[in-house]
């Protein structure tokens, strides 16, 4: 009778050791998915991080003038792809002049939609419904609007060779009296004259 139970016994013992030894296994478990204080401690915050590198920039802004475009220098971040660079420049735009003599480059509530780079040089702004409400002050005032996004990019991202100029994710074949069935190249004599009043 003692010889009977006896093996049994041994094989309850045996399993109750093997399962306490599991237990013990994997209670470290969670232990090694937190660091130690130490490692905690090393971890890189906030001001460890390094400071963003800054590039200047030459916005063109319609001139109070009505003739011309006038410049003003910002400063965005220093980033290697043209579309990056380019969005910054056209939000900086979309803000408005900070300089007396200078006017707003887009009519009220107008948004970047899109932007961006191809290889052959073309780049193509896509601008919500708004920007076709500045098509009604006149031919010198739409050359001033088209060319203030123009030659802002192509003067800071070399890239950039054309622009074009979409609404609403569609190409609209004339801003105004102005033509936009293409890219368009910069044009250089206003950059000139914006220049020569800085």
């Amino acid at each position: 009778m003692t010889r009977r139970f006896l093996v049994p016994a041994v094989f309850v013992l045996g399993a109750v050791l093997a399962a306490c030894g599991g237990q013990n296994k994997a209670a470290p478990e969670p232990v090694s998915a937190t660091p130690p204080p130490a490692e905690a401690a090393a971890a890189p915050g906030p001001q460890d991080e390094a400071p963003l590198v800054k590039a200047s920039v030459t916005l063109y802004f319609p001139s109070a003038t009505g003739d011309a475009l006038a410049a003003e220098t910002r400063e965005i971040v220093d980033t290697k792809r043209p579309a990056d660079r380019g969005a910054q420049i056209l939000a900086a735009l979309l803000e408005g002049p900070k300089t007396e003599g200078a006017l707003p480059a887009f009519p009220q509530d107008t948004t970047l939609r899109q932007l961006w780079v191809r290889d052959d040089g073309n780049a193509y702004a896509d601008f919500s419904e708004e920007f076709m409400s500045g098509a009604t002050g006149g031919s010198a005032d739409e050359i001033l609007t088209v060319y203030a996004v123009v030659n802002s990019l192509t003067e800071n991202i070399p890239d950039i060779r054309r622009v074009g100029i979409l609404v609403a994710g569609r190409e609209r074949a004339t801003f105004g009296h102005l033509d936009l069935s293409r890219p368009l190249p910069p044009d250089l004599t206003l950059a000139a004259k914006a220049k020569a009043t800085e």
